[in-house]
């Protein structure tokens, strides 16, 4: 099966006619900023103030800063906040309960005052 028009892979794309032209497009606004970064850059004469505006580095900068406030509630961002409390929480009363443990061990007498130098310290 041969066509008329032979193949040439620099011609033929997978983008629609109007994908193409938003392309060219993007291309274009891309090579004007491009030269107005390059030509203030460039200035001899220009004032010690400021730098170009780059709208992708705004976008960047303001997606950082906002971002707490785009948080959706989920069930899973749910269980992760019951994970990281329990988690603390757990962490918190295994060690209050070994520290109150030795406290009460202290005070009726069964640590001797070389035990708790020896082994209160090392754990």
């Amino acid at each position: 099966m041969s066509s008329s028009v032979p193949f040439d892979p620099w011609k033929t794309f997978h983008e629609s006619p109007e994908e193409q032209q938003a392309i060219k497009e993007r291309a274009k606004y891309r090579d004007a900023m491009k030269a107005e970064y390059r030509k203030l850059y460039t200035n001899p004469f220009k004032p010690p103030v400021g730098t170009p505006h780059d709208p992708a580095l705004q976008r960047w900068y303001s997606a950082r800063v906002t971002h707490a406030e785009y948080i959706q509630p989920s069930p899973r961002m749910g269980l992760m906040l019951l994970g990281v409390c329990g988690l603390g929480a757990a962490i918190y009363l295994l060690l209050s309960n070994n520290r109150n443990t030795v406290l009460r061990q202290i005070e009726q007498g069964e640590i001797s005052y070389r035990k708790r130098v020896l082994e209160i310290v090392r754990k």
